[in-house]
């Protein structure tokens, strides 16, 4: 990079007055080592599967992790391996909803962590699982069962009922993603609407809680119309009074206010 920067300053001060085209680039950033891109920001976080063929992950294709999974002892790292694939993870549905039954905790959470990654790719019995997840004696496999109904958007609608159950986990971290999944639900989760207000009356909740019950309730739109209430008693919670009020302009068809 110094020698770049050497070559012109004196090129500017051979040719002064003269325009220099831009042209390309001196150096690709794709021949610069990965230090320097992360510095440049040009680093590529994984490999591009449209322009070179499967993805891989730590120098290995999804169907190496695959054959591992036959090693019990790893079960839970390749898992994780496995999720770090994003939405092609959805190619071991089977395999990660069996890891959810595992009776190794720590196969569960990956199994988990790993249809989370898998976002809006997972469906049917993936679906379903999750939401069996969600009784899971765990506290951390409970959590990452909802973070992975969250990320599964509309896909989540089935696992609604389980995820209203959830909203009265007694660790904050469940019941908030619960929240979240339901509000990405939108309003085809109208019927959580009377256990997302109730959610708001609970006495010392969390603010974070309460924004992601309120942000779940706007979501819903004029369907969570009976929420108000709940959601205007909120307003007096400092932490939580802007998410409040952009739900009740949700609901109400307004626009909700920018700052």
């Amino acid at each position: 990079m110094v020698r770049i920067e050497t070559a012109l300053i004196f090129m500017v001060s051979v040719f002064p007055g003269q325009r220099i085209s831009a042209g390309p680039p001196l150096v690709s950033s794709s021949t610069l080592s990965a230090p320097i891109q992360a510095e440049m920001g040009t680093e590529r976080p994984a490999v591009s599967a449209e322009r070179t063929g499967p993805a891989v992950y730590r120098g290995r294709p999804l169907r190496f992790y695959m054959q591992q999974l036959r090693d019990p002892g790893q079960k839970a790292e390749t898992l994780r391996a496995i999720g770090n694939f994003g939405a092609q993870a959805a190619s071991s549905l089977p395999e990660l909803v069996e890891g959810l039954r595992d009776s190794d905790v720590e196969v569960r959470i990956a199994a988990a962590w790993a249809l989370g990654q898998a976002g809006k790719a997972i469906q049917g019995t993936a679906v379903q699982a999750l939401a069996q997840a969600l009784s899971d004696p765990e506290p951390k496999v409970r959590s990452e069962a909802a973070v992975a109904l969250r990320n599964a958007g509309e896909a989540a609608r089935s696992a609604v009922p389980a995820l209203m159950s959830a909203l009265n986990d007694p660790m904050d971290y469940v019941r908030a993603p619960a929240a979240d999944a339901l509000g990405r639900v939108g309003p085809a989760g109208r019927i959580a609407v009377g256990a997302l207000a109730q959610r708001l009356k609970v006495e010392n909740e969390p603010p974070f809680v309460l924004r992601s019950v309120a942000a779940a309730l706007g979501n819903m739109g004029p369907d969570a119309r009976s929420a108000l209430p709940a959601l205007t008693q909120t307003l007096t919670s400092i932490r939580a009074r802007s998410a409040a009020q952009e739900a009740i302009d949700k609901i109400n068809g307004q626009s909700p206010a920018t700052y």
